[in-house]
């Protein structure tokens, strides 16, 4: 007796493993390039920072100095509650 195979079944599951195993591979490989761009992003925003901190050559030396002054004060209501009331003062002197 003869057997008959199905080859047209079998490729399809062939397809269908073949699209499961590429999709699985895809997500573990998520990490990593979440990863990779999170590092690039951070080396773009040193390289960026860096520039705008770093001091210019040409630059004359300034002097500066800042002052904080901040009161708080507090009122006892009628029901038992608090309200609490702040200021805060900042001067900046700068000279050259």
């Amino acid at each position: 007796m003869k057997t008959k195979t199905f080859y047209r079944g079998q490729n399809l599951v062939e397809l269908a493993l073949l699209i499961g195993i590429v999709g699985l591979v895809f997500i573990g490989m998520g990490a990593y390039i979440r990863r990779g761009v999170q590092g690039k992003v951070k080396d773009w925003t040193n390289y960026v920072v860096s520039d705008q901190q770093a001091p210019d050559a040409d630059a004359e030396d300034t002097q500066s100095s800042t002052s904080f002054g901040s009161t708080m004060t507090s009122e006892e209501l009628k029901d038992g509650g608090m309200k609490l009331t702040g200021q805060e003062k900042t001067h900046v002197d700068s000279s050259q």
